[in-house]
């Protein structure tokens, strides 16, 4: 017999479920039916921004249409930057996500009409995601996506006229723009961009399709420029698809900015300034770049600002390609991008004279009535300082110190200067720095604060004792390395053993501030530096009074009705703390009429405007490299009833590595002063002066996307 026990259990020891468990699942369900009721009152009657949709039910949605940018235009009213209308072929992603094959066939027979592979037709369309790197679409799936530009006209044909294999494919007419000049004025102008995510950062209201100003003056008045965008109802499946058009809001063109660039002028600057360049490349200078400024010194307008080498913002429409952008930075294309014009920073040589006769006479340290050495050399901190091929021109005014370009007669003022200066510093007190202090006042050191964006314009440089001090401190390091190290990297054993030597001074003595540094300053050599409108604006103080201008391009805005918005004033800066006598003494002084004595005058002494002509010449060495080639220029020259010099024009021009500035920047703007007062031509601007008056503008017609 078995030993289990199979005795029934009696019924009323049988387990049952508890009350309590019961109760739990009572209120578990009960919570989940209360929590997605709740959520329903609040989703469909409590929530601002609730779909509005239900099953089966459309909803509106919207896609931005890009407002036409406001065009550029020069002082006559002639378009710089225009508007063109083109064709762009786009593509609607959700359409072909909704044929059986996703659109497969249709990006084929697309990819062959645009000579593209369909896969890189797909990966332009299909929105970004976290799991969709670029390139991808960064706009809304249901915004068509433009795939192509300018688009040939056996395209736009291919798909007009078989519509039946292209859903989803449109022509649309949009706006770009358009740069008629070409390079003309280009590092002016400036280009733009579609927008980045850092641009979206910064300024939210901004839309995937827009364009935005990243250089010049399209990045100064970009707010203006932009206008404002239109929209496009688009009506959405519950899935997300449009299915259909609503209202349409047309955009509105960005209003006109007129500018003082005249564009005569500015191309008459550049063809000098390109011919020059090829002048003294087959004279045997290597002539890397240039540049050219004209200005108008009453208002600080500037009418002209040429750049060489250039470019042309055409390249920038649409989007640059890798390619070409790679050309335009190479080592080799030299850099086309830079204004040298504005963003340049070069020794001045000697048309910094200016600034040191200013300083001079200004603290008495020499007078307008004395004669003064002019010897060919002299020995300063045990360094001997030549004049220009050690030229020896005994005593002389200041008349002729400029008018020559003696070096060496501003060596000794500038020295003692500097020694009474050392004076105060051994009894604790604070250095004068007169010459710093009036290089400070004519602008250099400090952006000229003209309307550009900011890291488009050059401040220049000048040292003194606390800046040698702050960069020593700063770099003592690095230069007790390099003379360690002997610069093994440099190929030229002479230059070699100079950097060397200049390291090893450096890393003891690089703080102190010398008599000879002071000595180079005056002559605008050291560690002088200044861009061309700079100087521009220095030598617009000489002809206008002494006034300092923040240069300006922007003249006005005009609205899309011709009607003026604003007026964009110039601002006086300062003023230079200098007598109108010894301003006048110093252009007198440099008028050409005084022919030979003058260094400048030498191009024009056949011509007869040469009277109405001054200018001061400049002659800088580079370290490793040929001279720089300055010329700065006044005229046509008027005396006021006070009997102040003054003139409509001041004229810079600078050539990289060309020779003396008689030789290469002389010829340069002879050419420019030919046109401006229509010596053996018609002058290129109306009157031989500075327009005065804004041009009268037609409306603008606009240029529609619809």
């Amino acid at each position: 017999m078995s030993s289990y026990d199979f005795t029934p259990i009696p019924l009323n020891r049988r387990r049952r479920p508890t009350s309590r468990r019961f109760l739990v699942i009572v209120v578990l369900v009960s919570s989940m039916v209360l929590t997605l009721l709740g959520r329903l009152y609040y989703v469909q009657l409590l929530e601002k921004d609730k779909p509005t949709q239900t099953s089966g039910l459309l909803h509106d949605a919207a896609i931005v249409v890009p407002a036409p940018r406001g065009v550029i235009v020069d002082s006559t009213g002639a378009p710089l930057v225009d508007n063109t209308s083109v064709q762009v072929l786009t593509v609607s992603y959700d359409t072909l996500q909704q044929r059986p094959d996703h659109g497969a066939a249709v990006l084929a027979a697309l990819a062959d009409l645009l000579d593209t592979s369909a896969s890189a037709l797909a990966a332009e369309i299909t929105p970004c995601s976290p799991k969709v790197p670029a390139p991808c679409w960064t706009g809304e799936p249901y915004q068509p996506v433009p795939v192509a530009a300018n688009v040939p006209s056996s395209v736009v044909f291919a798909v007009g006229e078989h519509r039946e294999q292209f859903p989803g494919v449109a022509i649309e007419t949009e706006s770009l723009a358009d740069y008629p000049g070409g390079s003309l004025a280009s590092h002016v102008l400036g280009y733009t961009s579609q927008i980045t995510a850092a641009d979206k950062k910064k300024d939210p209201s901004l839309s995937d399709s827009d364009q935005i100003g990243v250089s010049g003056l399209e990045e100064s008045y970009d707010s203006i420029l932009r206008g404002v965008d239109g929209k496009q109802v688009v009506q959405l499946s519950p899935q997300g698809y449009s299915v259909g058009a609503g209202s349409y809001t047309a955009p509105t063109q960005g209003d006109t900015l007129v500018t003082s660039i005249n564009a005569k002028v500015q191309k008459l600057a550049e063809s000098s300034l390109a011919q020059q360049i090829k002048d003294s490349r087959a004279a045997g200078k290597p002539a890397t770049s240039g540049a050219v400024v004209v200005m108008d010194p009453q208002t600080g307008r500037v009418i002209a600002a040429a750049s060489y080498p250039t470019y042309d913002p055409q390249e920038f429409v649409g989007g640059i390609s890798d390619a070409d952008y790679a050309k335009l930075t190479a080592p080799s294309a030299n850099d086309p991008l830079l204004s040298r014009a504005i963003a340049g920073q070069y020794a001045p040589g000697s048309t910094f004279k200016l600034i040191t006769s200013s300083s001079l006479l200004t603290h008495k340290e020499i007078n307008t009535t004395s004669d003064y050495p002019c010897p060919g050399s002299v020995t300063i901190d045990g360094r001997v300082k030549t004049n220009y091929d050690s030229e020896v021109l005994g005593n002389i005014n200041l008349e002729n110190a400029l008018g020559y370009s003696c070096d060496t007669f501003f060596y000794e003022p500038e020295a003692n200067e500097y020694y009474r200066d050392q004076a105060r510093v051994a009894k604790g007190e604070k250095p004068l720095e007169y010459l710093q202090a009036m290089a400070a006042d004519y602008g250099v050191g400090s952006s000229p604060g003209i309307d550009l964006p900011a890291g488009e314009q050059a401040a220049g440089s000048y040292a003194d004792r606390e800046t040698r001090l702050a960069r020593w401190n700063a770099n003592k390091t690095q230069y007790c390395a390099d003379a360690k190290s002997g610069f093994p990297d440099d190929k030229n054993a002479a230059d070699r053993a100079y950097l060397t030597e200049l390291a090893k001074e450096n890393c003891t003595d690089g703080w102190r501030y010398r008599a000879g540094d002071n000595a180079d300053m005056a002559i605008g050599q050291g560690e002088t530096t200044m861009s061309p409108l700079q100087l521009a604006v220095a030598y617009s103080a000489l002809v206008n009074g002494g006034r300092i201008w923040e240069p300006t391009i922007g003249w006005a805005e005009v609205n899309a009705a011709g009607k003026v918005v604003k007026t964009i004033k110039p601002t006086l800066r300062d003023r230079v703390p200098v007598k109108q006598s010894y301003l006048n003494y110093i252009a007198n002084s440099l008028n050409f009429s005084r022919g030979w004595a003058v260094s400048g005058a030498f191009a024009y002494l056949g011509v007869p405007y040469k009277n109405e002509i001054g200018g001061k010449t400049g002659t800088a060495e580079v370290f490793g490299k040929a001279d720089t080639s300055w010329l700065a220029t006044w005229g046509p020259i008027v005396k006021t009833k006070t009997g102040a010099v003054s003139a409509k024009f001041v004229v810079v021009g600078m050539v990289e590595q060309a020779g003396t500035g008689a030789t290469a920047a002389g010829p340069m703007l002879k050419r420019i002063w030919d046109g401006l007062l229509g010596y053996k031509q018609p002058a290129v601007i109306k009157g031989s002066q500075p327009a005065t008056t804004l041009p009268k503008l037609k409306p603008q017609v606009q240029v529609s996307g619809k």
